[in-house]
């Protein structure tokens, strides 16, 4: 987790610019689609943002919802730092740690609904932070994964080639960092497909997942529902 963390430290300055241009703005729809799901379908009005970065789900929480309590947890300092210039100039009131997902500093059943954005392929243990965002999860709240997936057919040749060669050179060139952007196709080829990740959300304990494709595939939404 450290190694990870140390990396998006060294591209927080490039990090949103970077996620918007790169992905032709999509990224502000998808994150606004999923807390549309989080909001609609959760019970409650208190919300955690696992490995938040620089806020954008937490912030789009309050965005969409202003009476939401919300806190985002990452272990990521830089990128807190970013976030919190962002939080200031919205004056949002959200509260940010700095701590990971395999090891959340939260009492049980804390939150009715936590949400995690392009952040669980980041996690070494994955099935441990889906146990942890499960044990701060309420009775019946419900948890909101965005994620990136492989699309099929010519969707998927035309993504495979921008993914993995294009893309990396292009946030090299911005934020001078050959690592940080050759490590993002890597890591989504290394990311279970949607179905096997979903039996790996259901294996730790989660009741129902529903999922939902973004923009041919590209991007996949989870929702998992803790028991009653």
């Amino acid at each position: 987790m450290q190694n990870t963390a140390d990396m998006f430290n060294r591209i927080s300055r490039w990090y949103d610019f970077l996620n918007h241009f790169l992905s032709f703005g999509m990224d502000i729809r998808w994150r606004k689609r999923a807390i549309q799901r989080l909001i609609k379908l959760s019970k409650g009005s208190s919300f955690l943002d696992v490995a938040t970065g620089t806020a954008d789900m937490a912030i789009e929480i309050k965005n969409q919802y202003p009476k939401a309590y919300v806190i985002g947890v990452d272990p990521a300092t830089r990128m807190l730092e970013v976030a919190k210039e962002k939080i200031k100039s919205k004056r949002y009131n959200i509260q940010l740690i700095a701590g990971d997902g395999e090891s959340l500093p939260f009492k049980d059943s804390s939150f009715e609904g936590v949400c995690i954005a392009f952040g669980i392929r980041n996690i070494p243990n994955r099935k441990k932070a889906l146990s942890e965002m499960k044990r701060v999860l309420k009775k019946g709240g419900i948890l909101v994964i965005l994620e990136f997936s492989k699309p099929e057919g010519i969707i998927g040749i035309i993504y495979d080639f921008y993914f993995h060669k294009i893309l990396p050179f292009l946030g090299w060139v911005f934020s001078k960092d050959k690592k940080a952007y050759r490590y993002l196709p890597d890591s989504v080829e290394e990311f279970p497909q949607p179905f096997e990740f979903a039996r790996e959300i259901v294996s730790c304990g989660f009741k129902k997942i529903l999922i939902e494709y973004f923009t041919w595939g590209i991007c996949v939404c989870y929702v998992a529902f803790k028991e009653e």
